[in-house]
């Protein structure tokens, strides 16, 4: 068969087999793999991309590789062009090697000069690679899996260390763990929801379950309400008690709509662990501070493992901020990564979306990733939050007090001073914020929490023994409210 009367989706596949050879998987992953084919034939390929970004990347950094692939794999030389989903933007690039050649530049602000305006169409898709998700329903599918949520590219820290092992335990043996059911609690943007899909994407990928139930709690919700209304329980109960393993985000939402829901789910989950399944739930906190959470239901999400996830140290967002950035194949400075690190001290969600913000700055204006972009996106974004009370903004505090770095003021060293500006630092993040005794020796180079504790105990007898030292302590106090918490 001729390459023109191929399928086009089947002539991209072919070509993406070519690419993943040739790029690392993370870019792969990220730039390839959401493509969609449009149009594909000897005169045209239109390639349908998520995102202005998206299309400007790969046409400034790979468009020559599509070129070479095409050529090698089909014999063809087409016009190269990107259409962004969702709109009618378009960036067409002539078959030469350099860029666009008689095109109408768009006069958009925000939008590169490649990317100019067409008629609004409507390109053929394929459906991309996704995780199987067994036991749906064209009338009430689950809700997909999002395959870029895998454990691979997932940052391990110390604050979601054993949340990943937990997970990823389950994962390899769902339901024959003590780990059943799995319940992973913490704050927003903290990772619950990827380690959550993780476990389904890697059971899926691994043969190991058939049917994979991922479901937000609203979801869940509304199945239920809907087969209430149309009379079709047993339906419901078929889907949801026929899965493998069920995992449900946000399940705090799912106690909003009274006892009927709770009854519902509570026979749901006594189904599935009596005959063995797995069972993961993600929430914003404990189960035994569950408002409205019926005392069986508490007692049945303690039967297994409850963990939380924890907001990540500096050293794990920096870490983070270099992964994104190399999943994007943009080698990131480090100066920019550890200022982003200290601009976002909690959320991993908002760690990304300023990475995404000056990734997509810097390409629009054709500028390098520097420190100075970094704050001008910073700036965009609101007020610093490293200006809000925290354990960060306490360390910072004490370390210029005394004249040391944050390195140094959290390093192993035992020197007097600096051991004493330490101590005082722990004693203030006890006695001035809610963190647990555990969350705070994590910030302090991943010490136990019994040094926060010895610490804690040095400062109080110092101060009873000292009065001058006492007032400067209280000194200090009064300065970091003022500073950091004027309402406190």
């Amino acid at each position: 068969m001729a390459p023109d009367s191929q399928d086009p989706h089947e002539l991209w596949a072919q070509c993406l087999l070519a690419i993943e050879r040739r790029v690392r998987p993370q870019s792969f992953a990220n730039w390839f793999r959401p493509t969609q084919i449009a149009r594909f034939d000897g005169d045209m390929l239109v390639i349908q991309v998520p995102s202005i970004v998206s299309a400007d990347w790969l046409e400034k950094h790979y468009l020559s590789l599509i070129r070479d692939v095409v050529a090698e794999e089909t014999t063809l030389t087409p016009k190269v062009s990107f259409t962004i989903e969702g709109t009618s933007l378009k960036v067409e690039r002539a078959p030469g090697n350099g860029g666009a050649e008689g095109q109408e530049q768009a006069n958009q602000p925000g939008v590169p000069a490649s990317v100019q305006f067409s008629a609004p169409t409507k390109p053929e898709t394929v459906p991309l690679p996704t995780a199987f998700n067994a036991g749906q329903t064209e009338e009430q599918p689950f809700s997909a899996l999002n395959v870029s949520y895998t454990f691979d590219g997932f940052i391990v820290g110390e604050g979601n260390r054993f949340a990943h092992a937990a997970a990823m335990a389950v994962a390899k043996s769902p339901g024959k763990t003590q780990f059943n059911p799995l319940f992973i609690f913490g704050g927003v943007g903290l990772g619950k929801t990827h380690l959550l899909q993780a476990i389904g994407n890697y059971a899926c990928a691994h043969n190991l379950a058939q049917r994979v139930a991922y479901v937000p709690s609203e979801k869940f919700m509304s199945d239920f309400i809907e087969s209430l209304k149309n009379r079709s329980s047993a339906d419901f109960q078929r889907r949801y008690r026929s899965a493998d393993i069920l995992l449900i985000d946000d399940i705090q939402f799912l106690f909003l709509r009274g006892e009927h829901t709770q009854t519902e789910f509570f026979h749901t989950f006594n189904a599935l662990h009596q005959n063995g399944k797995q069972i993961v739930m993600t929430c914003d906190s404990p189960p035994e501070k569950l408002e409205g959470l019926e005392e069986r239901l508490l007692s049945r999400f303690q039967w297994g493992l409850v963990t939380p996830i924890e907001p990540p140290d500096l050293e794990t967002r920096i870490a983070i901020l270099h992964q994104k950035a190399e999943i994007n194949g943009i080698p990131l400075p480090n100066d920019v990564a550890a200022f982003l690190g200290s601009y976002i001290s909690s959320n991993v969600r908002e760690l990304e979306g300023a990475l995404i913000h000056l990734m997509a700055y810097c390409s629009v204006h054709n500028t390098e990733l520097t420190v100075e972009a970094a704050k001008h996106i910073a700036r965009e974004r609101g007020p610093d939050p490293t200006t809000e009370l925290s354990i960060e903004s306490i360390q910072r505090y004490v370390a210029n007090h005394f004249d040391l770095t944050l390195d140094t003021l959290i390093s192993k060293t035992r020197k007097q001073d600096v051991a004493t500006a330490r101590h005082i630092a722990m004693f203030l993040a006890k006695r001035l914020t809610p963190h647990p005794l555990k969350m705070i020796g994590l910030h302090f180079g991943n010490r136990d929490h019994s040094t926060v504790v010895h610490a804690v105990q040095t400062i109080e007898k110092k101060c009873k023994k000292d009065p001058t030292f006492a007032r400067m302590i209280e000194d200090f106090t009064s300065a970091i409210k003022q500073k950091y918490a004027p309402s406190f």
